[in-house]
């Protein structure tokens, strides 16, 4: 029987003798039938072979490709369970790696905040590509690809093209030159971005092609063929372009009290759910309650996600990134928007961080958006930067509980926990994080 689900969104049931198996597309309360595939130390992690006795909380997965495609893991359930699942392995997470201090502040665990969109939320597929010219997304656990046409997760206008891609003229030449393609939806554009990571720098040939793909697609706008270390290039341009196309969406003014446009370059990071992204923020400046002329300091900036739609309510803001294109962006962002209260500094977060502290500067709030990994490293120089509050966002939960046990050391006691679901139909999930000094910080 499965016991729960536990973080990765693995079932857990027990042999009789007692030893731990894991495996996929379960449910909890379920009897099932395993195959074993492999055994790690004291787990045996198994394939899905037979539901003996189903929850009642499964459902047909909508997807015929469930199971086989990589992609989604909880689509056999509604998703009011999925939101509970995902709460129950967020307390398994924490319970088991944040120690007795977090297990005592279980109770603040808000309820999920659930998705607008519970399908085709996604603005930004990646499809990989094998030996035989075939592109797709990747078998659970491996490489072995899957091919799709379509993508229930992908925003409709990503789907128009993912239909049309594999009769396009044009376009198995460009795949046997590539190593991944992405698709990239434009909102503000309604139109796709096609971003082929090219293996070599492209010739005449190769950009003919590309332009025969997107005159036969009338919702790709532009088709990138990016070369590590030779730049980007376009269909109609001859030219290595000085940096990639721009991707835009504008904030609502329920965010930033007026419309903010913010622009990334395609290829960069941003978030793939835009209307859950819009909640993510205005739950950031809730839990910010920043006063005017606050400064805020906001480590993995991006392109000033938090940032500009914060300093637009007031405060003086710093932004730390260590991707240039990430500042690049941060930087146009807030010159157009006319922001001169924000600022943006390209640097390693740690070295960024160090310097900080060297100068003895302070800030009423510190928010970090670290990725997967985490922050682990600059945590123990937060309290010399003198804040009284820190805003934790995470996509991990597993490193969100390791660092806030460490920000506990350092002073800061946890003090709500909200999480918030970018990625219906799969167990990822984002959770934001307040906490607050427990003792006087150092100035």
């Amino acid at each position: 029987m499965i016991e729960k689900l536990v973080p990765g969104g693995l079932g857990l049931g027990r042999l009789p003798e007692g030893i731990v198996v894991m495996v996929r597309y379960v449910l909890p309360g379920e009897q099932v039938l395993v195959r074993e595939s492999h055994r790690k130390k004291q787990f045996i992690f198994g394939e899905l072979a037979e539901i003996l006795a189903p929850s009642p909380d499964r459902i047909d997965p909508p997807c015929p490709l469930f199971s086989r495609c990589g992609g989604c893991d909880l689509q056999h359930t509604g998703y009011d369970i999925q939101l509970r699942l995902k709460k129950e392995m967020l307390m398994d997470s924490l319970q088991r790696t944040a120690g007795d201090t977090i297990q005592q502040s279980i109770d603040i665990i808000d309820q999920p905040v659930g998705s607008p969109a519970k399908f085709g939320y996604r603005q930004r597929i990646r499809l990989h590509i094998d030996d035989r010219g075939q592109f797709g997304f990747y078998h659970p656990d491996s490489h072995n690809l899957v091919p799709v046409t379509q993508c229930l997760l992908a925003h409709p206008k990503l789907n128009e093209v993912l239909e049309q891609l594999d009769g396009a003229p044009g376009f198995p030449e460009l795949l046997k030159l590539s190593d991944s393609i992405e698709l990239l939806y434009n909102p503000e554009r309604d139109d796709v971005i096609l971003f082929l990571h090219f293996k070599r720098k492209p010739r005449p040939n190769d950009r003919a092609h590309a332009r025969r793909v997107q005159e036969s697609i009338q919702a790709v706008s532009l088709v990138v063929m990016q070369v590590s270390g030779h730049g980007f290039f376009v269909a109609q341009n001859e030219s290595c372009l000085s940096s990639p196309p721009l991707l835009a969406q504008t904030l609502p003014p329920d965010i930033a009290g007026a419309s903010l446009s913010l622009t990334w370059e395609a290829g960069g990071f941003c978030q793939v759910n835009l209307a859950q992204n819009h909640n993510l923020i205005k739950l950031v400046l809730t839990l910010l309650g920043a006063r005017p002329h606050d400064r805020v300091l906001d480590l993995f900036c991006g392109f000033g996600n938090f940032s500009l739609p914060v300093a637009i309510h007031g405060s003086e803001v710093v932004g730390l990134d260590g991707q240039g294109s990430a500042i690049r962006s941060g930087r146009r962002n807030a010159r157009e928007a006319g922001i001169t209260s924000c600022s943006f500094q390209k640097t390693p977060i740690l070295e960024g961080v160090q310097q900080m502290v060297a100068a003895h500067q302070t800030f009423q709030t510190i928010l970090i958006d670290p990725p997967r990994q985490g922050a682990a490293e600059i945590i123990s120089l937060l309290p010399k930067l003198a804040a009284n509050k820190i805003i934790y966002i995470s996509c991990n939960p597993a490193t969100l509980a390791r660092d806030l046990a460490l920000l506990h050391t350092s002073g800061f006691k946890l003090d709500r926990l909200v999480p918030i679901d970018m990625f219906p139909q799969t167990h990822h999930l984002e959770c934001v994080a307040l906490l607050k000094p427990t003792r006087d910080i150092e100035n």
